[in-house]
């Protein structure tokens, strides 16, 4: 089975560019597209799990996926190397077109797959550690009060339960209006969130 994998915005944005591209290097390389898999992501909204993932689960080994550029598996390095860890434990093969990356039996796929777990568990370390190392210092250094204010209990956990994709908002650049928006919460609320993580 050979997968061709799309990712783009809402807008649709470069999504015949990624279809060209993936159409000649399959006709260049004898290749024969099986099926098309599109993800239309939303920047204001929380995303689901890829379409990628679900039909991973059923290929077999030495089946292949084909995309553009290695960052049409992920937002962020950790959603990259958890989906590129899923591949090579299962023996799929990655065709990145831009990067040149053929990521195959020509590898190590058990180290790869080692590679791509140790990498997002350390992402997700380093960012616990950050969080933890702001608030000591905060509550040591500014006497700041840790904990939610009365009256925001419910706004403050819905921030609390989602600071991950927070500090990926706030990593790309989304604006305060934007964060309070996508979350329903107001400009108060946010910036207690903010202070009580020393962001």
């Amino acid at each position: 089975m050979i997968i061709a994998y799309l990712r783009v915005t809402i807008d649709k944005q470069h999504l015949e560019t990624q279809k060209d591209e993936i159409t000649r290097y399959a006709s260049a390389n004898g290749l024969e597209i099986s099926k098309w898999i599109t993800d239309i992501v939303d920047g204001k909204r929380k995303e689901g799990e890829p379409s990628l993932y679900r039909l991973i689960d059923r290929m077999k080994k030495d089946d292949k996926v084909i995309i553009t550029d290695i960052a049409r598996f992920g937002r962020t390095l950790s959603e990259v190397m958890t989906l590129l860890g899923k591949c090579m434990a299962r023996g799929i093969h990655v065709y990145s077109i831009n990067d040149r990356y053929l990521l195959d039996n020509s590898l190590n796929t058990k180290v790869v797959s080692d590679t791509c777990n140790l990498v997002s568990d350390i992402e997700h370390h380093l960012m616990s550690v950050r969080t933890k190392e702001a608030l000591n210092h905060k509550k040591d250094k500014e006497g700041l009060q840790l904990g939610r204010p009365k009256g925001t209990d419910a706004k403050q956990s819905l921030l609390d339960a989602n600071k991950e994709e927070v500090m990926n908002m706030l990593e790309r650049g989304d604006t305060v209006v934007m964060i309070c928006k996508h979350f329903n919460v107001s400009r108060n609320t946010y910036y207690q969130f903010k202070r009580n993580y020393g962001l």
